[in-house]
């Protein structure tokens, strides 16, 4: 799925590559960005935090083939309070200087809310947090427990990648979704064309990437997955293993699971983050007005390419 937004007014031109974990994009990130001078900003909530490689899918060295990646590595992962407009505020900066550099900037990852963020400008104000609205939120699921603000966050974004079982991140949400000094209504927050951006939006079968995420899945215990979960949950504590992978593992530590019934849990738990990410994705497709409906790289490289052309002839 492709998508070129026009715009009147000049904006900085960046190449954006979205879609479920497991579909290929950070590979083919690269053979855009080798091709056309590019340099790749990730897009990935977990891929931000350092340390957090094996379990994340961070892309190696070897695999960046020289292309510069930026966005990975930024944060520790005792630093709870990372926000999206922190991300945004970052990736913005860099995405500048990639430009000054004579650059092209490739934005590419399979966490929508940073996608959408970026492409569209979401406009909360300021990056701090919100500590009365957080206490409310916090007060309020100690109130009603069960799922409680997470069924208000879903009802909010149907389209959201957060686990049921993440509060941290599912109160944060919420913070920026509801905070007073987002202009906006009750609960929306306002948006503005940022870019002058060609989206493509990469997918495959749900059953064709259950079967990689089940592939990825051994790879990562041949890495060593678990005893980087453990040196983390050691060091961390168990705030870093909230996200898909870390958090079956520490789960399995805990519990004392066999390594078979840890993975059956992390495919169970791939299955539905990749569903949610498609979810998202489509309805970013919507909100972009993409007509394409099937991912094919033909057609991707094509629009790609015309879109490279017409900043040079511009």
């Amino acid at each position: 799925m492709v998508q070129t937004n026009s715009l009147t007014s000049p904006k900085e031109r960046v190449i954006v590559i979205g879609g479920p974990t497991c579909v290929g994009k950070s590979e083919y990130a690269v053979d855009v960005a080798l091709k056309y001078g590019g340099e790749v900003v990730s897009a990935d909530s977990v891929q931000i935090y350092r340390g957090l490689d094996i379990g994340s899918g961070k892309i190696t060295t070897e695999e960046m083939r020289g292309v510069p990646h930026h966005m990975l590595d930024i944060v520790d992962p005792s630093e709870n309070n990372f926000s999206v407009a922190m991300y945004i505020e970052r990736a913005k900066h860099t995405i500048t200087d990639i430009i000054q550099r004579g650059k092209l900037p490739i934005i590419v990852g399979g966490t929508g809310f940073y996608i959408n963020a970026l492409l569209h400008g979401y406009n909360c104000g300021g990056s701090g947090p919100n500590y009365k609205l957080r206490r409310r939120l916090q007060a309020l699921q100690a109130k009603h427990k069960n799922n409680y603000l997470y069924d208000k966050l879903v009802k909010i974004t149907p389209w959201t990648t957060v686990h049921e079982n993440d509060l941290v991140r599912i109160i944060r949400q919420l913070e920026l979704l509801l905070s007073p000094h987002c202009d906006s209504d009750d609960t929306t927050a306002v948006y503005y064309d940022a870019y002058d951006a060609v989206l493509v939006i990469m997918d495959a079968d749900r059953e064709k990437l259950d079967e990689r995420a089940a592939r990825r899945i051994e790879e990562m215990f041949a890495a060593g997955l678990m005893k980087e979960a453990e040196g983390l949950r050691d060091y961390f504590g168990n705030r870093c293993m909230d996200s898909v992978g870390y958090r079956e593992v520490a789960d399995g530590i805990t519990y004392g699971r066999s390594e078979d019934k840890i993975k059956e849990d992390m495919k169970i738990s791939y299955h539905r983050l990749i569903k949610k990410q498609q979810t998202f994705f489509r309805w970013l497709q919507w909100k972009n007005k993409v007509s394409l409906y099937n991912w094919e790289r033909t057609t991707a490289d094509a629009c790609i390419d015309k879109f490279v052309r017409s900043g040079q002839n511009g």
